[in-house]
C-alpha cells in the first residue's frame, strides 16, 4: 500500500500492469478503443451506484452536508476555478475527436456537452461525498482520500469493486490516449494512428512514475491541472476566436491545408496564433499565483480572453494592411 513499507514497489508493479492493458485497449486502433468504452461505460455506471450505496451506508446526508473543510486544508476560489476550467479544457478537445465525424450536428456539440456535464456534475459529487465521508468515519481529513482506489479500499468494496476500478481506468485512458494518439499523427501526417497510440502509451507510462518521486498524487494532479490550463486556455481562446469571429463558423473546407492557399499564412504556419499563444502561456505563468487571481476567479478565463482579444486584434490588423496593399 502507498505510504507503507514496500508501496512504491507496489505502485510501479500497478503502473507497468495498467500500461500493458493500456497497450492491448488501443492495440486495433479506434475500433478496440470503441469496444472498451461500450464495455467500460457500463462498468463506470455499475460503480458510482455501488459507491453512492456505500457512502451513505456509512454515513447520513446530514452528516455530509453539516461537515466543513479544517480551515487549513481549505482551497482558494481561485485556483479551484482554474483546476475545473482546466479539467473541463481537456475534454472539450478530447471529445472533438470523438465527434467530428457524426452524421448530425446536434451529435457533435449538444449531445456531447450534456453527456460530459451530467458526467462531470456526478462523479464530481460522488468523490465529493465520498472523500467526506471517510474524514468523518475516519475522523481525519486528507484529500489524497479521493483517489477511486483509496475510496474502495476505506469504504470495504474489496477486491471486485478494485477490478471494477482497473477496467474504468482503461476505459477514461484509452480517451486520453486515442486524442493523444490523433493529434499525433495529425503533426507527422505519415504516421498511422495505431503506431501513434503505441507511442503516447509508452510516453504516458513514463510520465505516471512522477507522482511516485513527487510524494503527493493531489499535488502531482493539480500541478498537471495547471499545466493544461496554461496551454489549452490561450488555444481553444485562439481556435473559438478564429472560427467564431473571423471566420464565422464558415471555413472554406477546400481550403485547408492547401499550400499557398487561404490558410497558408506563412510558410503554412500562422505566426500571430503563435505568438499570441506564447504570450497567453507567460500571461498565466506571470499571475495565476498572485492573490487577485487565486483568491476571485482564477486566471484561467481572463487569460483566455485576453489571449482571444490579442488574437482578434492582430488579425484585424492584418487584414486591413493586406487589403490596403492590394489598393
Amino acid at each position: 500500500m502507498w505510504g507503507q513499507h514496500g508501496g512504491y514497489l507496489g505502485l510501479a508493479v500497478g503502473i507497468i500492469i495498467m500500461s500493458i492493458l493500456h497497450i492491448i485497449s488501443v492495440s486495433s486502433g479506434s475500433r478496440s478503443v470503441q469496444m472498451i468504452e461500450r464495455l467500460g461505460i457500463i462498468l463506470v455506471l455499475v460503480f458510482v451506484i455501488w459507491e453512492s450505496v456505500a457512502v451513505f451506508r456509512t454515513v447520513s446526508f446530514s452528516q455530509i452536508v453539516n461537515w466543513h473543510v479544517p480551515a487549513q486544508s481549505k482551497m482558494a476560489v481561485g485556483a479551484a476555478v482554474d483546476y475545473v476550467a482546466a479539467f473541463n479544457l481537456a475534454w472539450v478537445t478530447a471529445g472533438a475527436d470523438f465527434t467530428r465525424f457524426t452524421a448530425k450536428e446536434k451529435n457533435a456539440t449538444l449531445t456531447p456537452f450534456l453527456g460530459a456535464l451530467l458526467g462531470v456534475v456526478w462523479f464530481a459529487f460522488i468523490g465529493l461525498i465520498s472523500t467526506i465521508s471517510i474524514a468523518i468515519s475516519s475522523g481525519v481529513y486528507n484529500a489524497n482520500n479521493s483517489d477511486p482506489s483509496t475510496i474502495a479500499s476505506k469504504l470495504g468494496l474489496g477486491i471486485v469493486a478494485l477490478l471494477v476500478i482497473i477496467l474504468t481506468s482503461m476505459t477514461a485512458n484509452a480517451v486520453n490516449l486515442l486524442a493523444a494518439g490523433s493529434a499525433l499523427s495529425n503533426i507527422f501526417t505519415k504516421l498511422k494512428l495505431k503506431y501513434s497510440l503505441w507511442i503516447v502509451v509508452l510516453l504516458a507510462t513514463v510520465v505516471t512514475f512522477i507522482p511516485m518521486f513527487v510524494g503527493s498524487f493531489l499535488s502531482a494532479f493539480e500541478s498537471f491541472l495547471d499545466y493544461v490550463g496554461m496551454v489549452l486556455g490561450p488555444t481553444i481562446a485562439i481556435i473559438c476566436t478564429d472560427f467564431y469571429f473571423r471566420a464565422h463558423r464558415q471555413y472554406d473546407v477546400d481550403e485547408l491545408g492547401k499550400v499557398g492557399g487561404k490558410y497558408w499564412y506563412r510558410g503554412g504556419v500562422n505566426w500571430v496564433a503563435i505568438i499570441v499563444f506564447a504570450i497567453g502561456v507567460a500571461f498565466f505563468l506571470g499571475v495565476h499565483q498572485l492573490p487577485i487571481f487565486v483568491n476571485t476567479i482564477g486566471a484561467t478565463f481572463i487569460d483566455m480572453c485576453l489571449s482571444g482579444i490579442l488574437y482578434y486584434g492582430i488579425m484585424l490588423l492584418i487584414d486591413r494592411k493586406e487589403d490596403e496593399l492590394c489598393y
